[in-house]
C-alpha cells in the first residue's frame, strides 16, 4: 500500500489504540518491518451486531438518539463516539467528538449555571458511595457475570417475547435484591461497581428495544422466532425509547429523519465553514 497510508494505519491507528503499542513494540523487537512484512487480518469485517455470543453494543445494534448538533433529549448534554448509532471506532469518535465539543461550547457560552442544590448533590453522593459502606456484600464481578448469563439466556441470537420478558423480570430482580448488597473496599472496585450498574441499565434498554421491534431484520442482524417476517415496510424505522416518570416510553422515527446531509450540515454550520475558509485563505 502507499507509504503515507501505511504510516497512518500502522503508526497512528494500530500504534496508538488501546494497548497495541505494547504488541507492536514486541513485533519490532522480533524483526518485523512494516515496509516489507505483512500482517494477516482475520475475519470479514467489523460486524459488531453479528459476532455470536460476543456481541458488542456499538455500531449496528443502536445508540443514543440526538439532533443535528449531537445533543441528546437532555438540554445541554451531548453525545459522541461509540455510544451513537452506526458508530465505528477511532475515526468516528474523533470526528463526532470534535463536532459535539464545538456545539457544546457554543451552547455553554449562551447559558448561565443553574442554582446548585446541596440536597440533590448529597443524595447523589450517598448513592455513589453506598457500596463502600456495605460489609461482606456482593462483589461487582458476581453481578457482572449474572447479567452476562441473563443476556445469553434471554436475549440470544434468536429472540421471542416470552424470553425477553423473562429476562426483564430477572434483571429487575437484580436491581431490587442484588444492587443494594453490592460491596467494595476501595475506589477501584467502586468504579467497577458503577460500570456494572451502567451495564445493568443498558441490558434493560436492549431488552425493551428488542420487545418493541416486532419483526426480524437482516441489516440489524436481528431475528425473532415469533415475528419471522424479514424487514417489513412498517418496521423500517428507528425505535427510540426513554424513561419518563419511571415508565418506558417509545416513539417511532423515520430512517431518513436527518434530511439531506449536505443541505442540513451547511445550514447549521455556516460560521464554522466560514472560519475554515478564512484559515485556508
Amino acid at each position: 500500500m502507499p507509504e503515507d497510508e501505511r504510516r497512518v494505519i500502522w503508526g497512528m491507528m494500530v500504534g496508538e489504540e488501546a494497548k497495541t503499542r505494547i504488541r507492536s513494540g514486541k513485533l519490532y523487537r522480533t524483526g518485523f518491518d512494516p515496509e516489507k512484512d505483512m500482517l494477516q487480518s482475520y475475519g470479514t469485517g467489523w460486524q459488531s451486531a453479528s459476532s455470536g455470543a460476543g456481541r458488542q453494543f456499538f455500531g449496528a445494534p443502536g445508540g443514543i438518539m440526538h439532533d443535528w448538533d449531537l445533543m441528546t433529549n437532555i438540554d445541554g448534554v451531548y453525545a459522541a463516539g461509540d455510544q451513537l448509532y452506526a458508530s465505528d471506532c477511532a475515526g468516528f469518535a474523533c470526528a463526532t467528538g470534535y463536532y459535539a465539543g464545538r456545539k457544546a461550547a457554543d451552547c455553554a457560552s449562551d447559558h448561565e449555571l443553574e442554582d446548585f442544590s446541596r440536597e440533590e448533590a448529597d443524595r447523589e453522593k450517598e448513592r455513589l458511595y453506598a457500596p463502600l459502606y456495605v460489609k461482606d456484600g456482593t462483589n461487582w464481578k458476581e453481578l457482572n457475570m449474572a447479567i452476562s448469563k441473563a443476556m445469553q439466556n434471554y436475549c440470544g441470537g434468536v429472540k421471542c417475547e416470552e424470553l425477553l420478558k423473562e429476562g426483564l423480570d430477572l434483571l429487575e430482580s437484580y436491581e431490587r435484591e442484588v444492587v443494594p448488597t453490592l460491596s467494595c473496599a476501595n475506589p477501584h472496585d467502586l468504579m467497577r461497581t458503577h460500570e456494572v450498574l451502567d451495564i445493568l441499565t443498558v441490558a434493560q434498554l436492549v431488552l425493551h428495544a428488542c420487545l418493541r421491534r416486532r419483526s426480524s431484520s437482516q441489516p440489524l442482524c436481528f431475528q425473532r422466532s415469533d415475528y419471522p417476517q424479514m424487514d417489513p415496510e412498517g418496521e423500517r424505522r428507528h425505535i427510540v425509547i426513554r424513561q419518563e416518570d419511571g415508565q418506558v416510553r417509545e416513539r417511532s422515527v423515520p430512517l431518513d429523519f436527518f434530511g439531506n446531509l449536505q443541505e442540513e450540515y451547511e445550514r447549521r454550520n455556516q460560521d464554522y465553514m466560514e472560519e475554515i475558509s478564512h484559515e485556508k485563505a
